[in-house]
């Protein structure tokens, strides 16, 4: 979509007050001028964008603002643009552990020699469903507030802390005090996810509760922490496979 708007503001010091036609490109948002080059604000550098009736102000990096004034279609060009910019990325891309590990023997093995599944398989299944879960629940959904939503911090501490407890039950179902030094070793191997998860119901607050100037950086910022908790998952498994079978 285009249309005509009216542009004032100031970017890198350069006071602006003129007429272009503005689009939104795969990653930009490009203003295209009578007696000038096009402008591409690139949806990463734009900090976050505030619609009213007539109007679409866009709020970029080093507290630059432009304000965009034309008619209703701005509306529909905000939307479009927090799609655009607030799709969540694969969080499990270059993660080793969050697929099965390869068939095989050896202590790792995921299945048994007649095919059924091992125990170290179910730990797996069961330490990484929580974020496989929330993962898939968020695909597609680009509204920012939704996503917070759907991929809570303060729900997956409490979640993860529960999948802890629930390996270690499953790996000495007749002591309590072993359970409880198992679950232990567990939350311990996986405090950078765990810390993680703080920073990203930190950020989720923002994300919810944040102005509208600051929605975008404030939505990178949980993106930043989705991904460190993913990968702190993956690096914990390691070692909770190893407590699986010495147990």
């Amino acid at each position: 979509m285009s249309t005509t708007v009216r542009v004032a503001g100031i970017v890198r010091g350069r006071e602006i007050d003129a007429e272009a036609v503005v689009t939104l490109d795969l990653d930009a948002v490009v203003l295209s001028w009578a007696n000038a080059a096009a402008w591409r604000l690139d949806l990463d550098g734009i900090e976050g964008v505030a619609v009213g009736a007539t109007s679409l102000t866009v709020y970029l990096r080093d507290h630059d603002v432009l304000e965009l004034t034309g008619n209703e279609s701005l509306r529909q060009l905000a939307n479009a643009v927090t799609e655009s910019a607030c799709r969540v990325p694969e969080l499990t891309r270059g993660l080793k552990s969050f697929a099965a590990v390869p068939r095989g023997g050896g202590r790792h093995t995921l299945v048994t020699t007649d095919g059924t599944p091992s125990m170290l398989q179910s730990v797996h299944d069961l330490w990484f469903a929580p974020l496989l879960a929330a993962r898939k629940a968020v695909h597609g959904v680009t509204d920012p507030e939704r996503q917070v939503a759907l991929m809570d911090g303060a729900v997956l501490i409490d979640t993860m802390t529960e999948v802890a407890a629930r390996i270690a039950a499953t790996l000495a179902p007749e002591s309590t005090a072993e359970q409880r030094a198992i679950e232990a070793a567990i939350e311990d191997e996986a405090a950078s996810m765990f810390a993680a998860l703080h920073q990203m119901r930190l950020a989720g607050e923002a994300v919810r509760t944040g102005d509208s100037d600051t929605r975008f950086a404030d939505w990178r910022r949980w993106v930043a922490a989705a991904f460190a908790v993913f990968a702190g998952a993956d690096d914990a498994w390691g070692a909770i496979a190893e407590i699986v079978v010495d147990a």
